[in-house]
């Protein structure tokens, strides 16, 4: 494989990132080969250094993925660089995607006992539609609502450092895992 047919394929994959984007590592990647050219090394050379071309995107995506999570942590941008994440190894299946489908479950627990403390009070009224609601039960559906929102406001608090966390974490595993490409290349 020569350098336009690396790069030719290394911009196919890449198609999936912003155009601007795209151009801006094609061009880092060229300005790569002339420097290794202009310091005597061969295409081929260069080539084998940087590794397949399929690896290089899937990391530069996930890369990519991390980022825009980073700017806008959201439930969906933090799940699309998950799963990037964990298209990079088989490995990350294990340490990146069953502990994030942990922690959200037990997220979404916390939020679904929130919802149950604020409707709490609409039963509770069911309940004693015959007789006269008493004191005690206004001040345990005013409690019960007090509490509600009290853990749905700190769970919204909570999965907002959750999501800083995540993608703190994967910043971390992406730099591990570039780590161990280059030990394993050198």
């Amino acid at each position: 494989m020569n350098k336009e047919a690396y790069l030719n394929e290394l911009a196919r994959y890449l198609k999936l990132l912003p155009p601007e984007e795209c151009a801006e590592l094609m061009g880092e990647f060229r300005e790569h080969f002339e420097c290794a050219q202009l310091s005597g090394r061969s295409e081929a050379e260069v080539i084998s250094k940087l590794g397949h071309p399929r690896l290089i995107a899937r990391e530069l995506l996930t890369q990519s993925q991390i980022e825009r999570a980073d700017k806008s942590p959201t439930l969906l941008s933090v799940t699309r660089a998950v799963m990037a994440t964990v298209s990079l190894g088989l490995f990350n299946l294990v340490i990146v995607l069953l502990p994030f489908i942990t922690s959200l479950t037990v997220i979404a627990g916390v939020f679904v006992f929130a919802i149950c403390l604020l409707i709490s009070p609409v039963l509770l009224i069911l309940q004693y539609q015959s007789v006269a609601l008493s004191i005690n039960s206004i001040f345990l559906m005013l409690g019960l609502v007090g509490v509600g929102l009290l853990v749905a406001l700190g769970t919204l608090k909570l999965t907002r450092l959750y999501y800083h966390l995540v993608i703190r974490y994967l910043k971390y595993n992406l730099t591990v895992i570039k780590k161990d490409v280059t030990s394993f290349e050198a």
